[in-house]
């Protein structure tokens, strides 16, 4: 189904936990985290939450019992990918199965990527990755106008490896998560590692991001989104 297009807005709560709300007002709620983090609960009411693996600062719906459609990668033990492939009022929605680590799982499980259709634009979130790409999950993926993606390490992809996924995918717009912050003090690397020396970087702080098909840039872009 093909939906006129129009502005979608993103806001980061922090780690992995994006709230994307297409033209029309549909909210979802990328890997909703808990006070554990150190960030704070995102004060909103989604339509729709996702969650890309079944880890304690990905998948805290505690607060959202009312949420209609909570769409998880994982089965509720972690034991197998859940294949989802839905369309909720005008935002389409489907994963691609992938791992936490680069040993097929062994070490820190499963991993779903999840690919979203929001007033045009593919938007990709990468949840917990931690291996580069196959030809098969490339192809499954398809071509990102806007990726987010793991940077800081230690749990998933680091800095170095974002970067040659970001070569695989070449998406329009990049947007750093999980990694380290003042906020929130697990093993990472922070933002500054993955950005140094790149081109065409965006820091914006304190508003949201807000994208169009019409706005997208022609050569790839970092955008860094800061936590408030």
């Amino acid at each position: 189904m093909v939906y006129a297009a129009g502005e979608v807005t993103i806001k980061w709560f922090g780690h992995s936990c994006f709230l994307i709300e297409s033209s029309q007002g549909t909210k979802v709620l990328t890997d909703p985290l808990g006070e554990e983090t150190g960030y704070k609960l995102p004060d909103v009411m989604p339509d729709i939450i996702t969650i890309s693996h079944e880890h304690f600062d990905h998948n805290y719906v505690r607060p959202y019992k009312d949420i209609p459609k909570v769409l998880r990668g994982e089965d509720s033990h972690g034991r197998d990918w859940q294949t989802i492939k839905e369309t909720i009022k005008d935002v389409s929605i489907y994963t691609v199965s992938t791992y936490h680590d680069n040993v097929q799982g062994k070490r820190d499980g499963k991993n779903s990527v999840f690919v979203f259709t929001v007033d045009g634009l593919r938007i990709v979130h990468l949840g917990d990755l931690g291996h580069l790409l196959s030809k098969e999950q490339i192809d499954a993926i398809g071509a990102p106008d806007i990726l987010f993606i793991p940077t800081g390490g230690a749990y998933t992809i680091d800095y170095l490896e974002a970067a040659s996924v970001i070569e695989q995918l070449k998406p329009k717009i990049v947007i750093p998560m999980h990694f380290k912050t003042p906020t929130c003090e697990f093993t990472l690397f922070g933002v500054t590692r993955f950005i140094k020396d790149k081109e065409n970087v965006r820091v914006i702080k304190g508003e949201p991001l807000i994208v169009s098909k019409d706005t997208l840039p022609e050569k790839t872009e970092i955008v860094t989104l800061h936590y408030e």
